[in-house]
């Protein structure tokens, strides 16, 4: 109502509540309570017996007053006061349950006309586009397929359901291996022509359900979001279904029909050998199996799960109420406004304020993910609709907000220094919050465990492997022969040296019987020349022998098939390990490498498995960061943690490389740690960051998960 109308001149108005209104009693929490049907708008409210009453006796002939003098004497201990009935007929005016001639007693915003109330209500994001009334079309549906609901039909279904989970679990590696790629690109339109015709399942149940209990199914359409399209049908009239098992039963009957459909698809799965087939069945399983139970019984949405879970708890009206309890708890604790609550029990008002957070909380995500997703799905479209999305959502509740601390409504008066003082504080504190108080978590890192690098031998030169002395898991010395390694040119050209030597000390004897003194001395200097050469190819030679460096045991697999095989210089030929000195090999991020390098004592945490968190010191750190693999079992590809692509043509010998370069930190085992490790085994590594704060460690996952998102 306007804010210039007093409460005399309100309870001297004459009210009348709409003729065309339809009531209907229904139970629940013990307490009796009417649904009103206001067909002209397709909408149900529920009122409690006193606001009935009150609502009836309103016929424009009587004031208020005197309605209210008539409540008093039909419930003598009624509990609505003066400001309950005037926010009950503020409540019916904005909801168009009541008419009035006084233009005054007319709610703010109820002069609109019909062009500007409808952009008002215009969304560009979520929109509906009904198509007409099908009632006589769900009438003909409910008689072909109503038995499909009926308590033997359950009791098959159940059935189904139980083989169809069995037969999966038989084949639980298959069903798995399927799933690998149900995302991928070429599979996207075969996932939505399932979705459209699940959905349409869907909906059609809800219609058959609704006529079996003597409903109307008013309107069907299509919703909207992203201009994604979402088949509906409009069954409020079970709202007023005397039995909440039969509302409920209307709610689950398009998660019923996908279920056995889903049932259905999985056993046609497990028997058939058709690869086209098998595919479309298990698009069919996922989407009507997984997608319903993620969105169609989510309680934080008001889809089937949130109707569900209200006649469950017989608690109606429970977003609205939620909505309604945060906006009081709000304007009670900053702005000092104590406006009336129903009268809920302690349970009914624990399960509102929960419920409220809750969706509130889901309902900021949801906005959050749809303004991204519009931005970066829908390119400049996108940007379009991203900035109608933060007007609706963002810039128009501020307005809202600021509009009613600055003016307040009729017996609303707020208390803008107390406003000013709470939001200061609250600032203050998350500020101080987000700057000062450190960050809790941990950094965590992939790490594989290896021998250290000493005890792999590679080729000094290329070459051919003549010779293995030594087998695979054998125990060998410091000093002993592994590998003996032939290069023919290396060979041929001692040979060719020792000839030349033998032609030069020759001639040097010719020299000296024919007293050729200058040319034995040219001579001389070349002989040396030719020895210096041979103790180099000879000191070349000798390295084609591979010998141990250290204690310990064989490790390379399958050694002797490497006889014969050609070596290039450089390439690792034999690992001697010694099983009591291991390192751990750390691929560390880019923007976590100074928490890394600064933890507490410069130690990090190793989780071996079946023991507690060991703290290791870092005893090196590769400078530079790098694309290439520290060892092939840290890449996805092979089960690893590390996102990997195949590896540039010029990377010889690495099938992978990282999609972002890391660092290489090195951490030695102790003796007693090494023995229970492998070579091989993958290992967690976690540090505890220094002078970081929860609002680094915010603005950091926000910016990263935005630019992922942008780079898609």
């Amino acid at each position: 109502m306007q804010p210039d109308v007093s409460i005399r001149d309100f309870f001297s108005s004459r009210l009348k509540l709409r003729a065309d209104l339809t009531f209907t009693l229904q139970h629940a929490n013990g307490e009796d309570y009417y649904t009103i049907n206001d067909s002209l708008h397709s909408r149900y409210y529920r009122v409690g017996q006193t606001e009935y009453t009150f609502l009836r006796l309103l016929d424009g002939r009587s004031t208020v007053q005197e309605c209210y003098s008539k409540l008093s004497t039909a419930f003598p201990f009624h509990q609505l006061s003066q400001d309950d009935i005037i926010s009950l007929c503020q409540w019916a005016f904005g909801s168009d349950l009541l008419k009035n001639q006084d233009e005054r007693l007319r709610p703010a915003g109820a002069d609109q006309r019909p062009a500007t109330a409808w952009l008002a209500k215009l969304n560009f994001l979520i929109f509906r586009l009904p198509i007409g009334n099908p009632d006589r079309l769900f009438s003909r549906l409910a008689n072909a397929w109503g038995w499909l609901f009926s308590a033997p039909a359950l009791i098959a279904w159940c059935s189904l359901l139980l083989w169809a989970l069995f037969r999966i679990g038989l084949n639980w590696d298959a069903f798995y291996s399927s799933s690998q790629t149900i995302l991928s690109a070429d599979n996207w339109i075969w996932l939505v022509g399932c979705w459209v015709i699940l959905k349409l399942c869907h909906e059609s149940a809800h219609g058959i359900v609704c006529k079996l209990y003597q409903g109307t199914v008013r309107e069907a359409g299509s919703l909207f979001v992203l201009f994604a399209p979402l088949p509906y049908v409009d069954v409020t009239s079970s709202w007023s279904f005397p039995s909440h098992w039969s509302r409920m039963h209307v709610a689950a009957a398009g998660l019923y029909v996908e279920l056995l459909i889903a049932a259905l698809a999985a056993l046609v799965w497990g028997q058939t050998s058709h690869a086209w087939l098998n595919h479309a069945c298990f698009n069919i399983v996922f989407t009507a199996s997984i997608t319903s139970l993620l969105f169609n019984l989510n309680p934080l949405m008001k889809f089937d799960g949130y109707y569900i879970l209200v006649d469950l708890l017989e608690i109606p009206n429970l977003y609205t109420n939620g909505q309604l309890w945060i906006r009081q708890w709000a304007k009670r604790t900053f702005l000092g406004v104590h406006t009336l609550l129903p009268n809920w029990s302690r349970r009914v008002r624990l399960i509102i304020a929960g419920y409220g957070i809750a969706s509130l909380c889901w309902r900021i995500l949801v906005c959050i993910t749809l303004t991204v997703a519009a931005a970066t799905l829908l390119e400049g479209a996108g940007v379009i609709l991203a900035a109608i999305a933060i007007t609706l959502w963002i810039i128009q509740p501020v307005w809202r907000c600021v509009k009613y601390v600055a003016v307040g409504k009729p017996g609303e008066a707020p208390q803008r220094g107390r406003f000013v003082l709470v939001t200061g504080s609250l600032l203050l504190t998350s500020f101080l919050v987000l700057a000062y108080v450190p960050w809790l978590g941990n950094f965590q890192a992939p790490a594989i465990v290896d021998y250290p690098p000493q005890g792999t031998e590679h080729a000094p030169l290329p070459g051919f492997i003549k010779q293995i002395e030594v087998q695979s898991g054998q125990q060998v010395h410091r000093g002993q022969t592994l590998i003996q390694l032939g290069n023919p040119d290396l060979e041929l050209e001692l040979a060719k040296l020792r000839i030349e030597i033998q032609q030069s000390e020759l001639r040097i004897h010719q020299f000296d019987q024919q007293r050729k003194i200058a040319e034995r001395q040219v001579e001389q200097e070349v002989l040396q020349d030719l020895q210096t050469k041979l103790q180099e190819k000879e000191r070349l030679f000798e390295e084609l022998t591979i010998r141990s460096e250290i204690d310990g045991r064989v490790m390379t697999r399958n050694l002797q098939a490497k006889l014969g095989t050609y070596v290039k210089q450089g390439d690792p030929i034999i690992t001697i390990g010694d099983d009591r000195h291991k390192e751990l090999h750390i691929a560390v991020a880019q923007h976590e490498l100074e928490h890394f390098l600064n933890s507490p004592g410069n130690t990090v945490l190793a989780h071996l498995p079946h023991h507690p968190a060991i703290p290791c010191p870092v005893q090196k750190v590769v400078p530079r960061a790098s694309v290439t693999l520290t060892h092939p079992a840290l890449a996805a590809a092979y089960g690893g943690a590390l996102p990997v692509k195949p590896a540039s043509s010029e990377k010889q010998g690495d099938e992978y490389e990282l999609l972002d370069p890391r660092f290489n930190l090195v951490i030695s085992l102790a003796s007693e740690q090494s023995l229970e490790l492998y070579a091989g085994q993958r290992i967690d590594v976690t540090c505890r960051p220094q002078h970081y704060s929860v609002g680094r460690h915010l603005y950091y996952q926000v910016s990263s998960w935005l630019n992922k998102r942008l780079e898609e």
